[in-house]
């Protein structure tokens, strides 16, 4: 630049004349983000500094083992062993005969899991199921067997008007599958 040169060397007006505005809504922005920031952090600051925190022994209280495991002697697992031996004898036969299901449990078992289950389909009849209490629905499978049905039952089954998922797609066991299977067939005879 010349002497003559009325304008300074470092004037930022001159190349963008918008630059000093620019400038301010920069600054203005920062200001404006940092000070809710700022004042959230001292806020949460000084909340958290008056709170008292939880004292150790309630955190080991809250965070004890539930059990314990007590370990004996060789001598004393012995000796318990011969004193208890024919009780134990006596308890495992007991367990090891089944007592005969009574009908009611059985009833009771077959309608409680076709009613949190099977009641899904066999209710409304979708997927191609027989809803329960349609004799014409259950006549020709009735005519299979009640072993068929079990199976199809426990197994699933793919048939020409829809699929049986194995169990239902529920967890329970094949002789509570069974029941549930002998409830709907009662109840579409």
């Amino acid at each position: 630049m010349s002497a003559h040169d009325p304008k300074p060397a470092h004037d930022d007006s001159s190349d963008l004349p918008f630059a000093p505005t620019l400038r301010k809504t920069i600054i203005i922005l920062l200001i404006g983000f940092a000070t809710p920031v700022i004042v959230l952090l001292l806020l949460v600051h000084f909340i958290s500094a008056g709170a008292p925190s939880e004292a150790n022994s309630t955190v080991a209280a809250d965070t004890a083992p539930v059990g314990q495991v007590a370990v004996a002697s060789a001598a004393s697992n012995a000796a318990t062993t011969t004193t208890t031996a024919p009780a134990a004898a006596s308890a495992a036969v007991a367990a090891a005969s089944p007592a005969p299901a009574s009908p009611t449990t059985t009833a009771d078992a077959g309608k409680a899991l076709y009613t949190s289950t099977c009641i899904a389909c066999h209710g409304a009849g979708i997927a191609g199921a027989p809803k329960v209490g349609d004799k014409a629905e259950w006549a020709p499978r009735i005519a299979q067997g009640l072993a068929v049905l079990d199976d199809h039952a426990i197994h699933g089954f793919q048939g020409k008007s829809g699929m049986m998922p194995p169990k239902g797609g529920s967890t329970a066991s094949d002789d509570d599958v069974k029941a549930a299977v002998a409830y709907m067939v009662a109840q579409s005879k």
